[in-house]
């Protein structure tokens, strides 16, 4: 118990670090864009540590070792070169979507940090002396990410369907957009263009959104639109999922290295 307690604050104090700097510093210089980097690493390393422990599985069940296609398979050059750039776009969204969320989304984080935590635990625990020992954690990692994945775009979803809506959002499609693109701002001017060019991507939605469930009569269209905008909107939700499954599974992996010291 005290162990998962530690566990919870230094998740907590991480995730904080790297979310809410990015949020209080964006604005100030182009050094903040440090904080995106951090989140892409994080993030790519996850899918990258997972496919290539895939690979290696393929290859010890099916080629020899020195064989050309086990030495294709073990390369990792291709595989990180392919999920860095995958994980861009989850980047993207997260650098908009932590300055954008509602406050009640940034409250329900800290309790899915404790679900998530309680989950990962609980398939290592289920799966110890069935899954092989070096593959328990990233196996029990991955099932984790898409169980409380499942959780958090349910919160997500709920919150967005009922009752937040924006500041910046009128009437008026033009007026609103350029709400929306004035509510952002920084000194850098890539950051600047990345976070205004997804925000007024982001209020055209919202006023088509907003607009089309006052208009429609169709109660199957009206929610097939909202669906179609959450599920633009969540890839910010799952790479943060993912940044925090994977800051729990790195803390647990360091903590328990350091128990054995």
């Amino acid at each position: 118990m005290i162990k998962n307690i530690k566990l919870y604050v230094a998740t907590i104090i991480t995730i904080s670090l790297i979310l809410f700097s990015w949020k209080l510093f964006y604005s100030l210089s182009c050094f903040s864009f440090l904080f995106p980097i951090v989140i892409l690493g994080i993030v790519s390393s996850s899918f990258i540590d997972t496919k290539m422990n895939k690979r290696r599985c393929f290859k010890n069940c099916y080629f020899q070792n020195n064989s050309i296609f086990s030495k294709i398979l073990i390369s990792s050059m291709g595989v990180v070169v392919f999920y860095s750039i995958f994980s861009i776009a989850f980047t993207l969204s997260i650098m908009y979507g932590v300055i954008s969320f509602p406050y009640q989304l940034w409250l329900y984080l800290l309790i899915h940090i404790a679900l998530v935590i309680l989950i990962y635990k609980k398939i290592i625990k289920s799966l110890g002396g069935t899954v092989q020992d070096e593959y328990l954690n990233i196996f029990s990692r991955e099932w984790a990410i898409n169980i409380t994945s499942i959780i958090l775009f349910v919160i997500y979803a709920y919150i967005f369907y009922n009752g937040y809506e924006p500041e910046y959002l009128v009437k008026d499609l033009v007026q609103t957009i350029n709400n929306a693109s004035n509510s952002i701002s920084s000194s850098c001017l890539l950051i600047d263009y990345l976070l205004r060019f997804k925000t007024e991507l982001d209020a055209t939605f919202w006023w088509i959104v907003s607009n089309s469930s006052e208009t429609l009569k169709s109660e199957v269209l009206k929610t097939a639109i909202w669906a179609i905008f959450i599920f633009i909107n969540s890839l910010a939700i799952l790479g943060i999922n993912r940044i925090i499954v994977q800051i729990v599974y790195l803390l647990d992996k360091t903590f328990s290295r350091k128990g054995i010291e």
